[in-house]
């Protein structure tokens, strides 16, 4: 996961959703930027992107969102990954 939130908050969410993956922060965008992900309309805000990567570092799933309140579903999650195998 990578956020521009500040660490305090991902440090809360990180422990909220029991997440037991590491967490970037990027708050200065340095990383979203260097992927091409900033919001035109609002370039504080990256456009919410998901990412599955295998273990040899290829990118098998790649959606980049609009709009910060459309996500994929679990589903479609579960099935990218299923395909990994």
């Amino acid at each position: 996961m990578v956020s521009p939130d500040e660490v305090k908050k991902l440090r809360r969410l990180r422990q909220q959703e029991e997440l037991d993956f590491p967490v970037l922060v990027d708050t200065d965008l340095a990383v979203s930027t260097s992927y091409g992900l900033i919001n035109e309309a609002n370039p504080i805000v990256p456009h919410p992107t998901t990412l599955i990567i295998d273990k040899q570092g290829v990118i098998r799933y790649l959606r980049v969102d609009t709009d910060y309140k459309v996500r994929p579903s679990v589903g479609e999650l579960l099935e990218a990954l299923d395909r990994l195998d």
